[in-house]
């Protein structure tokens, strides 16, 4: 089992952006990420491989076969939501930020690294958490091979 630990505000993966190219002779259509998903994925990235490096495991982490993903992602604590007095405690997020747009994210970022595909990964649970207060937001995921 392995668990990466990704500081910062957990993000999505965003909805493809589209770019046409016209030549003399032809048009094409190409797609891409958008600039936040990319930048995000790269940060996940170094924090696999790092984690892989750590534990003194080779990339991929799960080389043939199915795999089992926990994804946790906290989201910070509004201003608006702090208490002076009784610091408020860690509970479950129900807004914006879709759960399978955050799981997608963190599947691309990890190919290559944590599998050879994100469709090894047969079991995935996804939990949306708003941070106690005090608490750094973060998006954490463990991987361990399934069977």
């Amino acid at each position: 089992m392995l668990t990466i630990r990704i500081p910062g505000q957990p993000h999505c993966q965003g909805r493809p952006r589209f770019r046409r190219f016209k030549t003399a002779t032809r048009e094409f259509v190409s797609t891409y990420d958008p600039a936040a998903s990319r930048s995000w994925k790269g940060a996940a990235q170094v924090h696999m491989q790092e984690a892989l490096r750590a534990a003194g495991a080779a990339a991929p982490f799960v080389p043939v076969g199915p795999a089992q993903v926990r994804v946790l992602a906290v989201f910070p604590c509004p201003t608006s939501e702090q208490k002076k007095r009784t610091p408020v405690p860690r509970r479950p997020h129900a807004k914006r930020g879709d759960a399978d747009n955050i799981a997608k994210a963190v599947k691309d970022a990890a190919n290559g690294i944590l599998w050879l595909d994100d469709g090894q990964v047969a079991r995935l649970v996804v939990e949306k958490w708003i941070a106690a207060q005090g608490e750094a937001p973060y998006v954490e995921v463990t991987v361990e091979p399934l069977g």
